[in-house]
């Protein structure tokens, strides 16, 4: 009979979640083996897989986004050890949620593995499922690995007590993760509601590319190429930028891989995500009828001026007009005019909005003016633009991620969107820098550029331009400086940025060039640990250590 016992270490630090679903699925009496050999409750083991994605992607996932080039601090300072870096320690509680979720998450993809062979499913059946579930634990353990370095391979179900967990090699850790991946492409389908073939693809793209910058292997970058180019398979980008986010159009052709999330599948109506309002200031209380912002980041000053003016995705990015009630934006036949704006946020591209400026537009005969309005025209000076800072509506929130379905819900967690992990613009941009990597800069621009060209980018009808060129770059430095701008303004608010500048070498710099928080206390204070080492990856969690019996080096930069 197959049993699971929890063993010590992984069971008291990272596993309870999953020991508890295994109780409570486990009804009436019957053994794992008899529940899990039926259809149904194998299939409650696919279900919770497949959820905790949401575990770890529903709330504000700080590893990925926070201490970057694109955010600021909010004014609650919320998280501020990840912003700052200054006061990250292994002790951080936000580090040790995202460390014990992943290895939760790995564990109930083992349990499926383990009970795949006995499971009363057709054979190809079967192959899928084995193949969702090995993809799923390799992707968990790739996220670790961004994040912390060398990880402990967990690759079993917890068959027998186990105190000593030793940490792998970087090596050997991507090794892992690379064959998992392989090994699952060829039974994988092509539903883009499930782990798929493209999904499979775009992942090992990504590895490799990370593995290439990580361990400087040259042959690396050309087999995250050929990945990149079997997720493209000759697609091109042809979604407007603002269609391609509507509420109305999740899990569209270019998405490959998300969080999936709707009204019925969730137990209430809190229970969604918390993407929609992450990026952007409190725009006040549930009686003005507008989405829950947290307040948790601020898109930075310089992620605004990465915009040019020519670029749509400025306008389909951020709210710039906010109505009576924020959702009124999206509903179809009203006619906008006759609603009244409640908040504005005008910008004149290369000066200052003026006062004539205000006037002329208050004086339009387009729009009403609510007697609460407020308007915040854009600074170019760093300094007057945070210095409304502590105010409600001081900027643009982002609306990309905006869930209409639920505009009456006032939480936190109110969104019912999908939570996009990867789509095909990020697989060209993939491609692009492994070509980076080769030294390749005019390949890379035109991948680039193929992202750009997408239809309505430019207002005015002709092509956008990068911000600097990157086929004409000087230098490998230079060519990946122009590329993360590009990638900035295209996924904003995407879970992708820290990972992308760790991985390049880019991540000190680029927050000592953009991130505001970082230089008022010295980027080298933020950055410099107590062994005279910079903190280029995240601690591993105290409590991982101190619960293994196994030797646990600590990351550079932190307390051991």
């Amino acid at each position: 009979m197959k049993k699971i016992v929890v063993f010590a270490f992984i069971g008291l630090f990272a596993l309870s979640g999953c020991e508890k679903f295994l109780e409570e699925d486990n009804k009436g009496g019957t053994n794992n083996d008899e529940f899990y050999r039926t259809p149904a409750g194998y299939q409650t083991l696919v279900v919770a897989a497949y959820n905790t994605l949401r575990t770890v992607f529903g709330g504000i996932p700080w590893l990925q986004i926070a201490g970057t080039d694109m955010y600021n601090m909010a004014r609650g300072f919320a998280e501020r050890p990840l912003m700052q870096y200054e006061q990250l320690f292994p002790d951080n509680g936000t580090v040790l949620t995202f460390y014990r979720n992943c290895y939760n998450a790995i564990q109930v993809t083992n349990v499926g593995l383990y009970y795949n062979d006995v499971a009363e499913v057709d054979d190809q059946t079967r192959a899928r499922l084995r193949a969702e579930f090995a993809f799923l634990r390799a992707f968990y353990h790739f996220l670790l690995i961004e994040q912390f370095g060398g990880i402990v391979i967990n690759n079993e179900p917890t068959l027998a007590a186990r105190m000593d967990l030793p940490r792998a090699s970087l090596e050997t850790s991507y090794d892992f993760v690379i064959t998992e991946m392989e090994a699952a492409l060829p039974d994988l389908g092509n539903d883009r509601a499930r782990v798929n073939k493209t999904a499979a693809n775009h992942y090992l793209a990504k590895v490799y590319l990370t593995r290439a910058w990580d361990l400087g292997n040259e042959e690396d970058f050309q087999r995250a190429k050929q990945y990149a180019a079997d997720a493209i398979g000759g697609r091109a980008i042809s979604i407007p930028f603002e269609t391609l986010w509507h509420p109305d159009n999740d899990n569209n052709e270019e998405v490959i891989f998300a969080v999936q999330y709707s009204i019925g599948s969730i137990a209430t109506e809190q229970d969604g995500n918390a993407q929609q309002g992450i990026f952007g200031p409190y725009l006040g209380g549930a009686e003005l009828n507008h989405k829950y912002m947290s307040a948790s980041l601020f898109p930075s000053w310089n992620l605004h001026n990465f915009f040019q003016e020519n670029d749509a995705r400025y306008e389909a990015t951020f709210m710039l007009t906010i109505y009576d009630q924020y959702f009124d934006y999206y509903d179809q036949g009203k006619d906008k005019t006759q609603i009244p704006i409640r908040a504005y946020y005008p910008r004149v591209w290369g000066r200052e909005f003026t006062r004539a400026d205000s006037l002329a537009w208050v004086e339009g005969k387009e729009h009403q003016i609510a007697s609460n309005f407020r308007y915040f025209p854009f600074k170019y000076d760093e300094e007057a633009y945070r210095a409304a800072f502590e105010m409600d509506f001081h900027m643009p929130v982002v609306r990309k991620f905006d869930s209409p379905v639920t505009r009456h819900v006032f939480s936190q967690t109110a969104s019912v969107r999908d939570v996009v992990l990867a789509r095909l613009a990020e697989t060209y941009f993939l491609y692009a820098e492994a070509c980076i990597g080769l030294n390749d800069f005019g390949t890379a621009a035109q991948y680039v550029q193929q992202v750009l060209d997408r239809p309505g980018n430019a207002k005015d009808g002709g092509r956008l331009r990068p911000n600097l060129d990157i086929a004409g770059a000087a230098s490998q430095s230079e060519a990946l400086d122009a590329y993360l701008i590009e990638s900035a303004k295209e996924f904003v608010g995407e879970y992708l940025r820290w990972p992308e500048l760790r991985r390049t070498k880019k991540l000190k710099e680029f927050v000592g060039h953009y991130n505001y928080d970082v230089r008022q206390i010295g980027l080298e204070q933020a950055f410099r640990g107590l062994d005279g080492q910079d903190k280029l990856y995240r601690p591993i969690p105290i409590d991982a250590i101190t619960l293994n019996e196994a030797q646990i080096e600590q990351n550079p930069g932190y307390p051991r």
